[in-house]
């Protein structure tokens, strides 16, 4: 690996958990806020490979999604 994709590798790693932290930890923050959050990273990081660990991480983020923001963004998308 060279030295850019090494730090890539971890500043990627590092958004993921941070939005791992802000999706679950957080509860001062609204879902709703977390939910934007976690929408910005994805397209921040889009078309980034992960590694397995990365992987775990965001399946986990995209399940605290789905039972925490779908309904949102619904109701949203209907207004």
């Amino acid at each position: 690996m060279t030295a850019t994709t090494n730090a890539l590798v971890r500043h990627s790693r590092r958004a993921l958990c941070a939005g791992l932290f802000l999706a679950i930890a957080s509860t001062a923050a609204p879902a709703d806020e977390r939910c934007r959050q976690l929408e910005a990273l994805n397209q921040q990081y889009a078309g980034v490979s992960l590694t397995s660990d990365q992987q775990q991480l965001k399946r986990r983020l995209v399940a605290w999604y789905k039972a925490n923001c779908g309904s949102v963004r619904r109701a949203s998308a209907s207004d």
